[in-house]
């Protein structure tokens, strides 16, 4: 007698063969007997007459659904309680993510890049103006310190106009404290 191809679909035995109710084979399977009707229905185990299966052919078909499935074949009918449970998981944390942003403890990233844009852009504009501020009031001025203090006071009024503070005293002091030490290391 020759030998059949593993891959060759079953043949179904003569119609004198057993069939086993439905217990027998979720037994058999180590399955519940809902299961075996589920998988019954989505066609990976034959059924023969109403609750009642033939062994090889239901063995065959679910050793086959199994090796589909962990080789993850597209066609493979899908495990609902992983897909469901991966679902649930993306709404939660969907869900957490949309709290964080109404609380204010999370930002669009976009908004973020074009605020600072904005920010940069403005404090290019500012910076480069300060030479053509500067240099009409600097060349009258002879002694290095006036220059450096008119200067600094340019630098300071953009720095304010950027901050939209008022201008605090201790930051002004701080700087003029490095721009002195500045000064008298350059000479």
């Amino acid at each position: 007698m020759p030998r059949k191809k593993q891959d060759e679909p079953y043949q179904r035995p003569p119609a004198d063969s057993p069939t086993y109710p439905v217990s027998t084979i979720a037994k058999l399977l180590l399955l519940t007997d809902r299961r075996v009707q589920q998988l019954s229905k989505e066609g990976v185990i034959p059924k023969t007459e109403h609750g009642r299966y033939e062994l090889a052919p239901a063995v065959q078909g679910y050793v086959r659904y199994l090796q589909e499935r962990s080789i993850g074949r597209p066609n493979a009918p899908e495990d609902y309680h992983s897909e469901k449970a991966r679902l649930v998981k993306a709404q939660a944390d969907r869900a957490e993510l949309e709290v964080m942003e109404i609380s204010g403890n999370l930002v669009n990233a976009d908004d973020v890049q074009k605020e600072l844009y904005s920010k940069i852009t403005d404090c290019k504009t500012r910076l480069l103006g300060i030479p053509s501020k500067a240099a009409p009031i600097v060349a009258a001025e002879v002694r290095a310190g006036a220059c450096q203090k008119i200067i600094s006071d340019l630098v300071y009024e953009a720095l304010e106009e950027l901050s939209g503070n008022s201008g605090r005293e201790e930051d002004r002091i701080e700087l003029d404290e490095s721009m002195d030490a500045t000064t008298e290391i350059n000479g």
